[in-house]
């Protein structure tokens, strides 16, 4: 416990001391709210049955999370630049561990940064669902945090620079967004895509969300699309298989640097 609470401590404190990244990762929804919801507003179909900014809410909380937790793995690969991830993988702890603490850190960063969006986000929409609506949707940030971190760790844990992470996430990010029904409906997609929505765990973070924070429209098809248990059974399903992936991914990297490492005969 002592290893993982040092490793979540330093992903925190690291991400305390990057202003920039804290000012981004708190703007950048209410740019979304302002630009892509006055554009989308003008062609959304349910515009009769809710305001789409009311609509937005749950997907712009969801892009929170998705940006906090796996931009979080980006320490990962500097860790692994500057070497202090060699130092780490030598130690006397488990590759799971190592795993287990770098994703609840992401988990706790983008919780953080989506619950002080949603204060202010809820407060200007006056969309607030009562005690057990923002309870399910405080669940639905963490679980989405844990899922999301998990597979921003896998991606990490591939990556040998930090230019061929950002390219990867570039690709990996908007995909997500746009097969998520942050936006639009999934249910309007083809059938191919959906294929594709259901193998992506931002997806269900969004619906559970949907349900915690329009279920007053639930009836006129802008809640959640999937059942509840789905989107926490399917996020856990990702978190587990995420950890399972990277501490396999690292311990291959730790037997290396264990090999590197080991005195000459």
């Amino acid at each position: 416990m002592r290893a993982i609470g040092g490793i979540v401590a330093r992903e925190l404190l690291r991400f305390l001391r990057q202003r920039g990244r804290l000012v981004s990762s708190l703007a950048r929804p209410f740019v979304w709210l302002v630009f892509a919801g006055a554009g989308f507003a003008t062609v959304f179909a349910g515009a009769g049955a809710i305001d789409y900014r009311r609509y937005l809410a749950p997907g712009l909380l969801g892009m929170v999370v998705m940006f906090g937790s796996l931009l979080a793995a980006l320490s990962t690969v500097t860790d692994r630049e500057a070497g202090v991830l060699r130092m780490v993988l030598v130690a006397p702890i488990r590759r799971s561990t190592v795993a287990l603490g770098k994703t609840l850190g992401a988990t706790l960063l983008g919780t953080m940064q989506a619950v002080a969006v949603a204060v202010l986000l809820l407060s200007l929409l006056q969309l607030w669902p009562g005690p057990a609506g923002l309870l399910l949707a405080f669940a639905a940030i963490v679980l989405s945090g844990l899922a999301l971190g998990a597979l921003g760790l896998v991606l990490a844990a591939t990556m040998r620079s930090i230019e061929n992470f950002a390219g990867v996430m570039n690709f990996v990010v908007f995909p997500m967004l746009f097969l998520s029904g942050a936006l639009y409906p999934v249910r309007r997609l083809g059938p191919w895509l959906h294929v594709l929505v259901h193998v992506n765990p931002l997806a269900y973070g969004v619906d559970l969300l949907k349900h915690a924070l329009l279920a007053e429209w639930a009836g006129t098809g802008y809640g959640g699309e999937m059942p509840p248990a789905l989107d926490v059974a399917a996020l856990l399903v990702f978190a587990a298989a995420g950890l399972a992936i990277a501490a396999a991914l690292l311990g291959r990297e730790g037997g290396v640097t264990r090999t590197a490492f080991r005195s000459p005969a």
